[in-house]
């Protein structure tokens, strides 16, 4: 809005055929001679002595044969505002002057937003996004939106890109005008990605999204798996599970090692691996699974047959025995002369 600036002009229309006046007070002419001397001293259209009269953007008074710049009126409303008084025009505040030359002027004085008050220079905000009062040339101002203001109140200005937690955000400016913080990266380890960029952590690997990373596999001895993928390790056999955040690494098989050959046994399944019986043994709590001895397994020409730990059996004039190593827990088959069956430490007859 340019400023306004008027020389105390009295339309035509309102003196029949008078001149224009443009002095910033004025007097009748000569032709008034009559009221002169009478005492009436009526101003130019006819006003009387005391009339108060709004002309264009400003209001006047007669005072002896003069009009008398007394002020503004408002936008709004028309409502007369006196010099050096102000009113409010949509986002600013307008103060009404009289210029050194003698000619009433409205100016901007400051910015206004939500009755609020704000000098040129200021900065505030209205917890969504900030804004600053700047001139807008020599004779205006203007409400500059300069960017977001997150959950916390920390304000960004408007493409500057800030880390949130686990996020990268930059604030923009939406087609409807409103500031919006948008997700355009990923922070992990304090470095940045960009959406559709994968990256690895120590355990998991993540591709980035819109709505942050999202797992995409595991990381084992630096390679990526993808869900589904195995590996083994200590003859136990483990999948790559991918389930959101319930994302990890699960115990699936153990290995039966025979010939050279090797066979998957799913957990909780018994078999024969040389002289032991094994089974695949499943720790629910900690997620992994182990292999283990369960039994001593004996062949002899009456056939097989499996020993518990701690029991010795007479089988064709041998005593064959299952011990436990009490530190180890590891079974070992042995065998006695048939009399020491029930005098060697540790073994029982089952």
């Amino acid at each position: 809005m340019m400023m306004i600036k008027q020389s105390f002009v009295l339309l035509a229309v309102l003196f029949c055929g008078s001149s224009v006046l443009s002095a910033p007070a004025t007097s009748a002419d000569n032709g008034d001679n009559d009221n002169k001397r009478s005492g009436t001293r009526q101003c130019p259209g006819g006003y009387t002595h005391g009339t108060k009269v709004d002309i264009g953007r400003y209001w006047y008074e007669c005072r002896d044969g003069q009009m008398v710049p007394k002020g503004c009126l408002s936008e709004t409303d028309q409502h007369r505002v006196d010099i050096g008084g102000t009113f409010d025009a949509k986002s600013f505040r307008m103060q009404c002057v009289l210029n050194g030359d003698g000619f009433l002027s409205v100016i901007y004085k400051s910015c206004v937003q939500n009755g609020q008050e704000h000098q040129v220079g200021d900065q505030w905000d209205d917890q969504a996004a900030f804004y600053t009062c700047a001139k807008d040339g020599p004779n205006n101002l203007q409400v500059h939106m300069l960017g977001c203001v997150d959950e916390q109140g920390r304000r960004a200005k408007f493409e500057d890109r800030t880390a949130k937690g686990e996020l990268l955000v930059q604030c923009k400016k939406s087609t409807d005008g409103k500031p919006k913080m948008n997700i355009v990266g990923c922070v992990q380890n304090n470095k940045k990605y960009a959406i559709g960029e994968t990256f690895e952590a120590p355990t998991f690997w993540y591709t980035c999204t819109d709505h942050g990373a999202k797992i995409v596999g595991c990381m084992h001895e630096g390679q990526r798996l993808q869900d589904g993928d195995r590996f083994i390790t200590e003859d136990v056999v483990y999948r790559c599970a991918v389930d959101g955040e319930k994302t990890d690494f699960l115990p699936y098989s153990c290995l039966q090692r025979e010939n050279g050959a090797s066979i998957e046994r799913r957990l909780g399944c018994f078999w024969v691996e040389g002289q032991y019986q094994m089974t695949c043994k499943h720790d629910k709590d900690s997620k992994t699974a182990v292999k283990v001895q369960n039994q001593c397994n004996y062949k002899s020409a009456q056939g097989a047959f499996n020993l518990e730990a701690g029991c010795v059996r007479i089988v064709e004039g041998t005593a064959v025995g299952c011990v436990k190593d009490s530190s180890s827990g590891h079974l070992s088959l042995r065998t006695f002369a048939a009399d020491q069956a029930d005098r060697t430490p540790g073994l029982r007859q089952c």
